[in-house]
């Protein structure tokens, strides 16, 4: 997952039990599913995706070299040059200004110092394949090389022009301690931590898929806290982006699935990017498409579902379906 690098594949298997603090959803949440899942030709982790006329700018960590990017269509990934200008980065996130100006924002590493820190750099050009002088982002976001479940930060504007930066920390190392921080600014350059944590018990790889507001929506992994052991998708909801609910999991088992990114193509849905892999060390790697599609229950199960009354007899119900149950007459 992006909070790892590329060193990390070994730690993700040693993480195991059940997910701490999770709850079940409500009775009446909304459902999510994930179609039409595709393999793509990219391998890395941390994938990040962005957009464009041209396409899906798709960076992601793969190898010693940092951050690699490819062109993604439907006809397939094409790589295209990137240029950090000052060393390797890695978890790449991209945010729009308010001014229409882009910022990237990233783990900055010091092989020499034996660190790593959450740093940003203006994007010279407007698909962000080359960046600028970079800055720390400072309030503390960095920490040793030797600290895996760390980093992966995602930045997103809110509604207010400020951005904020979500990110995953682990203050006390342990089984599924991870937890989820964040950081707020007024310019996107100089950050404050925020206090308290925006989720805990594991969960990592946060992408903000939705911040209207009121109306907050989040996909994320977990670090493979689950009885079978391997790291799953989830989402959880949010009415102002610090109170996040309980997350649903999106995947089951099988082969893992972490790092997700992605954007809106429709109303309640998404088309979203993820690393997947199998569960043993070094077996991470390939990058795979699909579409996340959420809705109510009472919605999913029929596109032309809506609120009508049936009739039997004496006895009149309103429900909302297609039509009415057999037996019944619909009241117009």
């Amino acid at each position: 997952m992006r909070s790892r690098t590329l060193a990390r594949t070994s730690v993700l298997v040693a993480s195991t039990g059940l997910l701490l603090g999770a709850v079940a959803a409500p009775a009446n949440a909304a459902t999510w599913k994930i179609d039409n899942p595709t393999t793509t030709s990219m391998t890395g982790v941390s994938p990040h995706v962005e957009k464009t006329a041209r396409g899906d700018l798709v960076f992601r960590s793969d190898g010693p070299s940092g951050t690699t990017v490819a062109l993604c269509t439907d006809a397939g990934c094409t790589p295209v040059t990137f240029n950090a200008n000052g060393g390797p980065v890695t978890d790449v996130t991209i945010a729009t200004l308010p001014n229409g100006s882009k910022r990237a924002y990233f783990v900055d590493i010091n092989p020499s110092a034996g660190t790593k820190q959450v740093s940003s750099a203006p994007c010279l050009d407007a698909d962000c394949l080359s960046l600028g002088a970079r800055t720390p982002i400072g309030g503390g976001a960095s920490t040793s090389l030797a600290a895996k479940a760390w980093g992966v930060p995602d930045a997103v504007v809110l509604p207010d022009g400020r951005v904020r930066i979500y990110m995953v920390e682990s203050p006390v190392e342990g089984r599924c301690t991870e937890k989820i921080a964040s950081y707020i600014s007024n310019d996107g350059i100089t950050f404050t931590k925020e206090p308290g944590w925006r989720l805990e018990n594991g969960y990592v790889d946060t992408e903000i898929l939705r911040t209207t507001s009121g109306s907050w929506l989040m996909i994320l992994a977990d670090i493979g806290c689950t009885s079978d052991r391997n790291q799953k998708l989830f989402v959880s909801e949010s009415a102002d982006g610090l109170t996040w609910s309980a997350p649903q999991a999106l995947t089951g088992a099988g082969n893992s699935k972490l790092d997700p990114t992605g954007y809106e193509i429709g109303p309640n849905q998404f088309r979203i990017y993820y690393a997947t892999g199998g569960n043993s060390p070094g077996s991470f790697g390939n990058v795979e498409r699909a579409t996340l599609t959420i809705g109510t229950p009472a919605t999913t199960t029929s596109s032309t579902a809506k609120t009508i009354t049936c009739k039997k007899g004496k006895k009149v119900k309103t429900i909302v379906a297609a039509k009415c149950p057999a037996g019944t007459k619909q009241v117009r």
